[in-house]
């Protein structure tokens, strides 16, 4: 069969059926009528004949110049050497490797740098006549110039301009995108795209990446469009299997918020690769862009899975957003190795890890009381409310600077502008925390403002005891899981009275990362806890976005999370405070035990401060001012001027990893859009593995710019054949033309 640039246009041969219904309803334009006279007129058999074979003819030669010209516009071509004796005009896309690992130095010059010598004399190569197109595949293209153009001075300049490797690619993403720009940019038969890569097998024929091949693939099948060449260049050929490298893994921290001149945990680890450990030459700390100290690495450690986990610990003294930077250097510079030294590290975008934080003066934290009583004049002394155990944990009152702000309200008093209003006196003091203390229920404006609260990206504690109403909290909160309570409230279960039949926590439970402090089984830790008495309560199970993340010794649920929106919601089967008889509130463990969880549910909107790329960057100011102009640095490149509309602010364009500085109003606030540790990873695709991609995914592999060359001239050509047609059109015109006359002059 033909093939066609542009098949859309075959739709154009049902006009074919023009002449055809033109003829039909001019034979039947009058009636004929017979009268006497006419048999002396009457023409021949034969020549009745000759002038219907002549209408048929002129019919049949109108229809096929409909045709004809129809695939005229439809672009036949054809494909073989015998259409080739002249080096045809070709539309490209060049594709460059945008990972980190093309900034491997093991044999000579970055594999990145050896991208672009290659590419510029591939460009030098090509005919005035021929476009190019250049794309960079990380994990979300990047389109350096999205559109061929024949001016192939501003593609040398796009090349040599190129972003510096970092973060991973998605070679599906990218050549799907390649194909598209052809489909929609270019009419021309010869069509290339070129992929310049580092081979290596991350990326390319990984589990994950094998997934995206097959679904471009169907996307092929499913497709009847002009197919580009795709080829593919391997820059670093002589690059070793497993070469040795050392890599930083993703910073975390045991809060995502901190408190002003509060100790917070740092974790990461080291990574190596083709190689023992041996203690790095440096490894430095630094906060906001600036050093501050250099960090004792692990020494004579002992790998866990290729790793080396080490820890630090750092007080913010100023509250705001933060920037923490941890840089291993393993060789020492250039001028100061001896002779003979072995350089244990090619590849230095991956030894740095970047991780935003969140510092406040004091966590607001709102807490309602589900006491709904009045006070009696008759009482000597104030009754002690629930809520005073948790108070007196977050913000002890001899505590002259507390690390919580917290401020109590009675369930009747809870009005729902107090979850966006200040707490304290000082600016920027909107509660972060809202805990429902043992509350029966909630009136619509207050859950339509948890909800709220919760979009927001606020965190929400509800601690269940005697007042709360089961019926209610299962059909209005929880909604069959369609709501943000975590889980569904059955009864309560266990006697007060009996409190040797006591349940505890399950010290091997404690996973989550607010309960990690309490892991290790010590006297007055939160394993020595005991519930007379607790709620019994079912979660969804697995799929579900609720899940049990703290167990009692009854394997009942002690904790239950869920994400809901933007924010996070903790559900706890026991009440935090003194009543059914429980000794939680006397260890020495319920005051951190009261600071990690909330700490842990103001983190979710510090989260969103450190992304993965293509998620998008929200600003939120603590401090209300009118929205207006911000200045955004992104990883690279120039500072960008940005007009917000209202708050929050999002920033969709994060497919560069790195880090991002957003400032407003004179604050600067910090977000990271996190690399893909696996691209440290540097073994080489093999043949096997190419061979894989290829039988999905029709592409050559060729790593010589001559042979590619030389190849892209001696493959087979594509001959466009519209001329002819169109020629051919010309010609029916003309013969039609004669026809048309002659037939008239004859009658």
């Amino acid at each position: 069969m033909l093939p066609f640039l542009a098949p859309l246009m075959l739709a154009g041969l049902a006009a074919a059926a023009i002449p055809p219904i033109v003829h039909l309803l001019n034979r039947r334009r009058f009636d004929v009528v017979d009268w006497g006279a006419m048999q002396f007129l009457q023409i021949s058999e034969t020549t009745r004949r000759r002038l219907m074979i002549e209408e048929v003819l002129l019919m049949a030669l109108r229809m096929f110049l409909i045709i004809v010209m129809v695939l005229a516009l439809a672009g036949p071509f054809l494909e073989g050497f015998v259409f080739s004796k002249a080096k045809a005009n070709r539309d490209v896309v060049l594709i460059f490797d945008g990972s980190y690992s093309m900034g491997y130095t093991g044999t000579g010059p970055s594999s990145h740098e050896a991208a672009k010598e290659w590419a510029l004399e591939f460009v030098n190569e090509l005919s005035a006549g021929d476009t190019v197109a250049v794309l960079v595949a990380r994990q979300q293209v990047d389109p350096i110039l999205g559109e061929p153009t024949h001016d192939l001075e501003r593609v040398r300049t796009a090349i040599q301009k190129l972003p510096d490797p970092a973060g991973g690619a998605d070679w599906p993403r990218a050549i799907e995108a390649a194909r598209d720009i052809l489909a929609k940019k270019s009419q021309r038969p010869q069509r290339d795209i070129i992929v310049i890569s580092d081979g290596q097998r991350y990326t390319w024929s990984d589990d994950t990446t094998m997934l995206g091949w097959h679904m471009l693939a169907n996307q092929l099948r499913d497709q009847r469009a002009v197919q580009p060449a795709i080829w593919v260049v391997n820059i670093d050929p002589q690059r070793p299997d497993n070469p040795p490298n050392w890599s930083m893994v993703p910073v975390r921290s045991s809060r995502a918020v901190a408190g002003k001149d509060r100790e917070i945990t740092f974790r990461t680890a080291l990574e190596l690769r083709g190689q023992e450990y041996k203690p790095p030459y440096k490894l430095r700390l630094e906060v906001d862009g600036q050093k501050l100290r250099d960090l004792t690495p692990p020494s004579n450690a002992k790998l866990e899975k290729g790793q080396v986990p080490f820890s630090f610990t750092h007080k913010f003294a100023t509250p705001g957003s933060h920037l923490v930077s941890v840089i291993v250097e393993p060789d020492p510079p250039q001028d100061q190795r001896p002779p003979g030294y072995v350089i244990k590290d090619h590849l230095p975008g991956d030894n740095r890890q970047d991780f935003a934080v969140e510092v406040v003066a004091a966590l607001p934290v709102l807490l309602v009381d589900g006491d709904a009583r009045p006070v009696s004049p008759s009482e000597t002394k104030p009754r002690e409310r629930g809520t005073d155990f948790l108070l007196k944990a977050l913000a002890p009152s001899r505590d002259p600077s507390p690390v919580v702000l917290a401020k109590v309200v009675p369930i009747q008093d809870f009005k729902p502008d107090q979850l966006t209003h200040d707490l304290g006196k000082e600016p920027g003091t909107k509660p972060r925390v809202l805990v429902l203390s043992n509350v029966a229920r909630l009136t619509n404006d207050q859950e339509e403002a948890v909800a709220r609260f919760l979009n927001d990206g606020g965190g929400v504690l509800v601690t269940l005891g005697e007042r709360v109403e089961p019926k209610y909290y299962n059909e209005q909160l929880h909604r069959s899981g369609q709501g943000w309570l975590p889980a569904r409230l059955e009864d309560m279960t266990g006697d007060e009275s009996e409190p040797t039949r006591a349940v505890s926590p399950l010290a091997s439970s404690f996973f989550h990362p607010a309960l990690d402090l309490f892991r290790e089984e010590t006297f007055g830790g939160l394993s020595a806890a005991r519930f007379p008495r607790w709620w019994k309560v079912t979660t969804p199970g697995r799929g579900s976005a609720a899940l049990p993340v703290a167990l009692l010794t009854s394997n009942d649920p002690l904790l239950v999370e869920r994400p809901f929106l933007n924010g996070r919601v903790l559900l706890a089967t026991v009440p935090l405070d003194g009543s059914w008889r429980t000794n939680l509130p006397t260890l020495p463990a319920f005051p951190p035990l009261a600071h990690e969880l909330v700490y842990y549910l103001a983190g979710a909107r510090s989260a969103r401060h450190n992304l993965q790329p293509g998620q998008v960057l929200r600003y939120q100011p603590t401090v209300e001012h009118a929205p207006g102009p911000l200045v955004l640095q992104p990883p690279q490149g120039e500072a960008k001027k940005l007009t917000a509309e209202q708050w929050p602010f999002d920033y969709r364009e994060t497919r560069e990893t790195g880090v991002y500085r957003l400032e407003s109003d004179g604050r600067t606030s910090y977000y990271v859009v996190q690399p893909d540790a696996r691209e440290s990873s540097l073994v080489s695709c093999t043949q096997e593995d190419r061979d894989k991609v290829s039988k999905l995914v029709p592409m050559r592999y060729e790593n010589e710019r001559s042979e590619l060359a030389l190849a892209l001239v001696q493959s087979t050509q594509r001959q466009e054949l519209w001329l002819w047609f169109l020629i051919g059109v010309i010609g029916l015109l003309c013969v039609e033309v004669f026809l048309t006359r002659r037939i008239a002059l004859n009658r």
